[in-house]
């Protein structure tokens, strides 16, 4: 009888309305989740032990969310705008990898505030 209600249940989600996230929420998500790698990078910066697995993988997850926001760019629309974001994230892709080998937190505590703000601008967009 379990079995018969689970999938009664299992048919009824197929059929559910699942809202699909538009393109802005996808793109705030991404530099949710930038910021997130970039914090937790910097926060163990010199490797240890017990840190260096948190460091290189959010060094690893940072740089695949910087291509991906840089592949994105749309140099039609407007390219001022379309230059300056890509000049940010190429800014702070050359950051992380410069700190990665130095073991020193530098610029990319610039990168990370100027972030925040285009974060925050695509927010207020919503």
């Amino acid at each position: 009888m379990k079995n018969i209600n689970a999938a009664t249940q299992y048919k009824k989600t197929d059929q559910m309305e699942i809202a699909q996230p538009d393109a802005n929420s996808i793109l705030i998500k991404c530099f949710d989740e930038l910021i997130k790698s970039m914090k937790i990078f910097q926060n163990n910066i010199v490797p240890n032990t017990e840190n260096f697995r948190k460091k290189s993988s959010s060094f690893s997850r940072a740089l695949t969310i910087l291509y991906s926001l840089q592949s994105s760019v749309d140099f039609e629309k407007d390219i001022n705008i379309a230059k300056s974001l890509f000049q940010v994230y190429e800014y702070t892709r050359v950051s992380l990898i410069e700190e990665f080998k130095s073991c020193k937190v530098n610029k990319s505590i610039n990168a990370l505030t100027a972030l925040v703000e285009i974060r925050d601008s695509w927010k207020s967009i919503s």
